[in-house]
């Protein structure tokens, strides 16, 4: 399990250093000059010139992406250049909300979308099955912030004061007040990934409902929601941890929107503000951060495939993988 770890990280380092290259030069190809940002609109043509020397803006962007890696492989960021905080602290300042949000969502998620799957699974082609798999495609059809716009329409306009729509409450500060104010953004964010999870749940567990050793268990009397819970669902549950790691990516990468709309201080809101004033570091600063839980997720997501299947640990354990 070891060299398997390792081996995923060597095979992320090349996909971080090809992310890394294409956002920053995006960035830097982007309209609009963010020395103006540092300097002020007032700023004469020579206050100007010098703030972007010490910007480094003047040199070429192979240059600037050279200097900025070199910084970056000492655990640099750099500086903001709206507040001159070092982007470190700023990202720091809003990951807790992020994460919060996310954690919900991905509860929310494994909760309901599961359940949903195996139930549907064992009633197949009947009502609940129906019901359930219609209910899951238009979970998919719909984006997240359709969702989040009907969720502020619902609690903001028709039913006012009975669920806080905006804003955010740390955990640790009030925990009550917490839960209230994550409730609609969770719901928001995990509504297309509970149906597909629930879809991916359906399909994996008909296929191993299926499979010989599970006809074998049924003939020998083995009473059914031990073969649902021991032997079917561990089995299923590969293609479902797949999608899970792919989900929490997206889950903090796709709170855009959501932290838009609910008003919430988190990372995905200050990707849009950061990038909307031209403050490249912090930019890109949380582009790479995104990148890197994305892999690193999907790497514990390998890890975890010999954990839940026996026979996958014995071919990493043996070198095969």
């Amino acid at each position: 399990m070891l060299r398997l770890a390792v081996s995923r990280l060597l095979s992320a380092v090349p996909v971080l250093i090809l992310i890394s290259i294409v956002s920053f030069t995006l960035l830097r190809l982007a309209p609009g000059d963010p020395a103006l940002l540092s300097a002020g609109l007032e700023a004469s043509p020579e206050v100007l010139e010098r703030v972007r020397q010490s910007m480094r803006l003047d040199e070429p962007v192979w240059v600037q992406y050279w200097a900025w890696l070199s910084d970056l492989l000492r655990g640099d960021l750099g500086n903001s250049y709206s507040d001159k905080s070092p982007v470190t602290e700023v990202i720091a300042e809003r990951l807790p909300a992020t994460l919060q949000l996310s954690a919900a969502a991905l509860l929310l998620i494994v909760a309901v979308g599961v359940p949903m799957g195996i139930l549907s699974a064992l009633r197949a082609n009947r009502m609940a099955d129906q019901v359930i798999r219609v209910a899951s495609l238009a979970g998919v059809s719909v984006p997240n912030f359709i969702v989040a716009l009907l969720l502020v329409l619902l609690f903001g306009w028709w039913f006012p004061g009975l669920m806080p729509y905006e804003g955010f409450v740390p955990i640790t500060e009030d925990f009550a007040a917490s839960i209230q104010h994550i409730v609609l953004p969770a719901i928001a964010l995990a509504a297309p990934q509970v149906g597909l999870v629930a879809r991916m749940t359906r399909s994996s567990m008909l296929e191993v409902l299926g499979q010989d050793y599970i006809s074998a268990a049924r003939a020998m009397g083995v009473r059914e929601s031990v073969i649902v819970c021991r032997d079917a669902l561990r089995n299923a549950l590969l293609p479902v941890v797949t999608v899970l790691g792919v989900q929490i990516g997206y889950l903090l990468g796709g709170s855009v929107v959501v932290e838009t709309v609910f008003s919430i201080p988190g990372i995905g809101r200050l990707l849009v503000d950061s990038f909307a004033i031209r403050d490249y570091p912090v930019t890109i600063g949380v582009m790479m951060f995104i990148a890197i839980v994305f892999v690193l997720v999907n790497i514990v997501v390998d890890v975890l495939y010999g954990v839940i299947n026996p026979r996958i640990r014995a071919g990493y354990e043996a070198g095969r993988s």
